[in-house]
C-alpha cells in the first residue's frame, strides 16, 4: 500500500541557480565570461551566458543571452525575460580609492518594448 500524505495544499516555490566564471587580466584590462544554469520550479529551465570587458577598471561593457526551451515558439515561452542583454558603466576616479559609478543597462523582453535601467552609486 502507497500512501502519501501531503502537509500543504500547495506547493512552496523553488529556485537552483549554478554558475561559473573566468577573469582574463591583460595588463590592466580583464575580460570575464560567465555561465548561469537556473532551475525554476514553475517555470522552464534557463541557461544564461555572458561576457564583459574591463578597461583599466573605468569603462565596462557587458553582454549576455538568455536560453530557454521553446524560446522561439510564442505558445510555449514561459517568460517574458529573454534573449540579449547588455549594458556599460562608467566609474569616474574621486581620489583615495573612491569612485563615483554610472551603470546603465538593457533587457530583452517580449511581447514588451525592453526594460532599460539606469543607476549611480558612489564607492567610499
Amino acid at each position: 500500500m502507497t500512501v502519501e500524505q501531503r502537509s500543504s495544499e500547495f506547493e512552496l516555490p523553488a529556485l537552483l541557480n549554478i554558475g561559473v566564471s573566468y577573469d582574463i587580466n591583460v595588463n590592466r584590462n580583464r575580460l570575464t565570461g560567465a555561465a548561469t544554469f537556473t532551475s525554476n520550479s514553475f517555470q522552464k529551465d534557463q541557461y544564461r551566458l555572458g561576457t564583459e570587458f574591463a578597461f583599466r577598471d573605468v569603462f565596462m561593457i557587458r553582454c549576455g543571452y538568455t536560453l530557454e526551451e521553446g524560446l522561439r515558439t510564442p505558445s510555449t515561452r514561459t517568460t517574458a525575460l529573454r534573449g540579449p542583454s547588455g549594458g556599460f558603466t562608467i566609474e569616474i576616479p574621486m581620489g583615495r580609492g573612491k569612485t563615483f559609478g554610472v551603470d546603465y543597462s538593457y533587457r530583452h523582453t517580449d511581447p514588451f518594448q525592453g526594460s532599460h535601467s539606469l543607476g549611480a552609486r558612489i564607492n567610499l
